[in-house]
């Protein structure tokens, strides 16, 4: 284990952990909790305006009288709102895999992203709401 987990953290005999005590990293570590859920929250928001912007449609299919291709749509957007293409890209295509009633707000962007890669939906559902053996949420 590189960190420790809170509750299970690797104190020395006074009680400290770096430079911090155990109710102080508790803290640190309940605060920057609410920072990765606020960061989630932020990469969905951006996810679901790309996909209003552009839904998802199956390769091929038909994009109406589009003016522009989708990669241009979202390299639109993205420059606009001041962030990578990849960044716009990618938390569509997430937003995309994960609706809303779906979403698990004590699960990190990251590992929706990467849970999103499982085909079927009753899989990954049940993936995200199980966490890895002998971690906790």
């Amino acid at each position: 284990m590189l960190w420790p987990v809170v509750g299970e953290t690797a104190m020395s005999a006074a009680g400290v952990l770096g430079s911090v005590s155990q109710q102080r990293y508790e803290a640190i570590v309940a605060e920057v909790r609410e920072v990765v859920a606020q960061q989630s929250k932020g990469q969905f928001r951006i996810g679901d305006c790309a996909l209003e912007v552009e839904p998802i449609r199956s390769r091929g299919g038909d994009t109406g009288d589009a003016q522009f291709t989708v990669r241009q749509s979202l390299m639109g957007l993205a420059e606009d709102i001041g962030v990578p293409f990849s960044t716009v890209k990618h938390a569509r295509w997430t937003a995309s895999r994960w609706p809303k009633e779906y979403r698990e707000p004590v699960v990190s962007w990251t590992v929706h992203r990467i849970l999103g890669g499982i085909e079927d939906g009753q899989e990954r559902l049940a993936a995200i709401r199980t966490p890895p053996a002998g971690r906790g949420r």
